[in-house]
């Protein structure tokens, strides 16, 4: 069923409760999933103006205490966790009960987690409609394997990678869209002149690959690393990788500074892989790459490793390469140091694409057109479910 706007009146009001176990802080996680959330809950606030019904919108997350704030024009609520000790994918609260009757329709974050499993339950005994996200947090098999997913009205994918996990465990409405990003923050420089230099940005984990960039960093080309380092043996591990090369690391970097890094630099360079530095495998390194989204908003060409959803994002290349391991990596890093690629006529490209497909008004109609198609469908499912069991003939 696809809605158009004139089938949607325009004096209706779809009520949207974001529900996340953590929020996008120094107190809480500093991370892209937590990013995403707010991103998403602005994004629908920009895009509300071109819609043919109008929404309201809260986020509720989960926390050491309660208090609240505004995040863009959106409420945000954190509630402290009640279930204490638990894994930061597993807080609950019983006043979520509460707060989500109040609304229509429920967007999961993080939905393959403990914390999803609960908030699958409220969305259900409260008879709303649920949209649910994976953002990388976990993978219970409860909602996987033993059909929780069952639970949900319809899923929004970040990438055609992340749905391709999910999609043997549901069945119902799928989406794909990819980002969104801040353009009106991630803006390009005033001067459009690019020095000769690399940066990164992603918390310092194995998975990210900062060790890979670093080992196909070319003499004199200096390295910016930007990022919180949550794994201190592997913070350690990048410094004896760095020593002798122009590598330097930013680990407090606020969106102020994150800005002025990406304006100093001519190259993104987003390295993430299944197989880490010690070896070991992961299932889902990335989900989207919104640090890519945000280096190309401000004019910078970009490379990806061939992992997961990243090569989603290059499609163009004159500012986009794909590099299936180091040495690759290598390759294109000389040729950005010798000046060989990109060709100066691409340089407002990588901005142009990201605002034509991945800005907040963009990718906000998106996301609300896919929450009314499947709420109305829910409804209409309903309304029908309740006429016949009131003209039941005993």
């Amino acid at each position: 069923m696809r809605l158009t706007q004139h089938s949607w009146p325009s004096s209706s009001l779809l009520r949207i409760a974001h529900v996340s176990p953590a929020y996008f802080a120094e107190d809480s996680l500093i991370g892209g999933g937590e990013r995403y959330v707010s991103y998403v809950a602005r994004a629908l606030r920009e895009a509300a103006p071109s819609l043919p019904f109008s929404i309201s919108q809260a986020v509720f997350a989960m926390g050491r205490k309660d208090h609240s704030y505004s995040d863009g024009g959106v409420p945000v609520t954190v509630f402290s966790n009640e279930n204490p000790g638990s894994h930061p994918m597993a807080v609950m609260s019983a006043r979520l009960w509460d707060v989500l009757a109040e609304f229509d329709l429920i967007h999961l974050h993080q939905g393959l987690t403990f914390f999803g499993c609960y908030i699958a339950t409220i969305a259900r005994s409260l008879g709303k409609t649920l949209i649910v996200t994976d953002l990388g947090g976990g993978e219970n098999p409860l909602l996987l394997q033993h059909g929780g997913l069952g639970l949900a009205d319809g899923m929004l994918s970040i990438s055609e990678f992340a749905k391709s996990l999910v999609s043997a465990y549901f069945a119902g409405p799928h989406a794909v869209v990819v980002g969104p990003v801040d353009t009106m923050v991630f803006t390009a420089p005033k001067v459009l002149a690019r020095p000769r230099s690399v940066i990164s940005v992603g918390r310092l984990l194995p998975h990210k690959g900062a060790d890979r960039i670093i080992d196909a960093l070319p003499p004199n080309l200096p390295l910016r690393l930007v990022g919180r380092p949550y794994d201190p043996a592997y913070y350690e591990l990048l410094h004896e990788r760095a020593a002798g090369k122009d590598v330097t690391f930013i680990v407090d970097a606020d969106d102020a500074a994150l800005l002025r890094c990406y304006h100093e630099a001519g190259l993104y360079v987003h390295a993430s892989t299944f197989v880490d530095v010690y070896g070991r495998r992961i299932s889902k390194p990335e989900l989207m790459g919104l640090t890519t989204l945000e280096a190309m908003a401000t004019g910078l060409p970009v490379a990806v490793a061939k992992t997961a959803s990243l090569p989603e994002l290059a499609h163009d290349l004159r500012f986009c390469r794909v590099f299936p391991d180091v040495a690759a990596l290598r390759a294109i890093l000389e040729d950005f140091a010798a000046g060989v690629w990109p060709e100066p006529a691409a340089a407002d490209l990588p901005r142009r694409h990201v605002v034509d497909n991945f800005s907040f008004p963009v990718v906000g109609r998106r996301i609300a057109e896919f929450y009314a198609e499947v709420h109305a469908v829910r409804l209409m499912r309903a309304h029908r479910a309740q006429f016949r069991s009131t003209n039941v003939t005993p």
